[in-house]
């Protein structure tokens, strides 16, 4: 085939491909737009509409749209999901956001190579983590909030013994801990509130789960189903349940001043990696890289 066949070719499906994007995208503007005459176009009609109105993004109604279609779920976005959210992360987001997300991004990446012509193998690796990005971004965030969490939970055990050795109950004690800032007074929070609504026991009683250790074990994060059922445990042992309680915040306390001296520990060995990457291998560079230069141009 001529150069100047292929360069026709290649012309007419650049053009293709953009009347196919400003298609998409003339669509999706003009889809909102409802046009009205006569009374109907009362500021009543106007005030509904906008109240009622998908304010939704591309992303969030092509993902919504994808799973509500062909009907399926994927556990572990939702889980990752339902941790991000704790920490008030990825608000008013579904799991059909993050897939549209990641749908977009791989739908531009195909793009460009379509045009560029960018067959190399490095395109396709970044198109697949172009792709990926979107939940290790989700992932991220919800590791943080694990990590908050775990730091918080010497505090509330403190905070619930502080209150019990007051003289309070334990449901006062964990109702007042519901109070806490972050991600796990969040959590405590809800537990109570699904208790109070649903009219049942926050505490296991006679071999039966209560809120906060059914409400905790969503979660599958071993260390706070601990601390759920430590508490659940002291809040059955009537007086000597303030002393328990606060053996247990000096548990955690101590367990928690452990892993910090284990984490500091290896510090050493995860800066190794990020100062070979954006130290070592680019001073190397630049004292190497111009020496085989000049070599080079010598001959």
């Amino acid at each position: 085939m001529a150069p100047d066949e292929k360069r026709g070719m290649m012309d007419t499906a650049i053009a293709i491909l953009a009347a196919l994007i400003i298609a998409a995208i003339s669509y999706t503007y003009f889809r909102r737009m409802e046009f009205s005459l006569g009374s109907s176009s009362s500021a009543a009609s106007r005030m509904e509409r906008f109240a009622t109105a998908d304010r939704r993004n591309v992303a969030d109604r092509l993902g919504d749209g994808l799973m509500h279609r062909f009907g399926f779920t994927i556990e572990a976005w939702e889980h990752e999901l339902m941790w991000a959210q704790l920490g008030n992360f990825h608000a008013g987001k579904t799991v059909g956001s993050v897939l549209g997300t990641s749908i977009l991004y791989l739908g531009a990446g195909i793009a460009y190579i379509f045009i560029a012509h960018a067959t190399s193998p490095v395109f396709f690796f970044a198109l697949a983590i172009a792709a990926y990005y979107p939940y290790l971004q989700l992932k991220g965030k919800a590791g943080e909030v694990r990590k908050m969490i775990q730091r918080g939970l010497p505090e509330a055990a403190a905070l619930i013994a502080a209150e019990m050795a007051a003289g309070s109950s334990a449901e006062t004690a964990i109702t007042r801990a519901a109070s806490l800032p972050g991600p796990l007074g969040r959590m405590i929070h809800e537990a109570v509130i699904i208790a109070q609504q649903a009219g049942r026991l926050i505490f296991s009683r006679d071999m039966i789960d209560g809120v906060l250790v059914e409400h905790f074990s969503r979660y599958r994060m071993t260390h706070i189903e601990a601390f759920a059922r430590q508490i659940d445990l002291v809040a059955s042992k009537g007086a000597e349940g303030p002393r328990q309680m606060g053996e247990v915040a000096r548990g955690l306390a101590r367990e928690y001043r452990s892993e910090i001296k284990s984490e500091s520990e290896k510090l050493g060995n995860k800066l190794l990696m990020p100062m070979t990457l954006y130290i070592f291998i680019p001073f190397m560079l630049a004292i190497f890289v111009p020496l085989f230069a000049s070599v080079f141009i010598s001959f």
